[in-house]
């Protein structure tokens, strides 16, 4: 018997009957479960919701994503540490501000720095 002949054989068996009292049951089931996926998908915000849907929906975009947080996380993981840098963050004083300022004042503060004690401005801070 080839799958043609075994489909056709099975179509014209008669269905068989499930007992009444199943339905109610099945339904039931059913409909505790719905409650429950409901209750699940709650907790998700809207935009979460939106990003698992797109994800179980399309396997190349969940791939991708693993792809790139895999090669951050190497990335990160080989980055080497500068030294230097960890030092002077240890140094630094949370409290004092920290004044950002273009080159040309950074090379004129230099060049008061450079003069003479007597020849210096006075200097007023902010």
């Amino acid at each position: 018997m080839n799958d043609d002949q075994l489909e056709h054989h099975l179509r014209n068996l008669a269905a068989p009957e499930l007992p009444a009292s199943w339905r109610g049951e099945i339904l039931a089931t059913a409909l505790r479960e719905a409650r429950a996926a409901e209750a699940r998908s709650r907790n998700w915000p809207a935009l979460l919701l939106s990003f698992r849907m797109l994800f179980a929906r399309n396997p190349f975009t969940a791939g991708a994503l693993t792809t790139l947080w895999i090669l951050i996380f190497v990335f990160h993981a080989t980055t080497p540490v500068d030294r230097a840098a960890q030092e002077m963050l240890a140094h630094v004083d949370s409290s004092r501000p920290i004044y950002f300022v273009d080159v040309a004042a950074e090379i004129r503060l230099a060049e008061i720095l450079q003069e003479e004690p007597d020849q210096r401005p006075a200097m007023r801070i902010p």
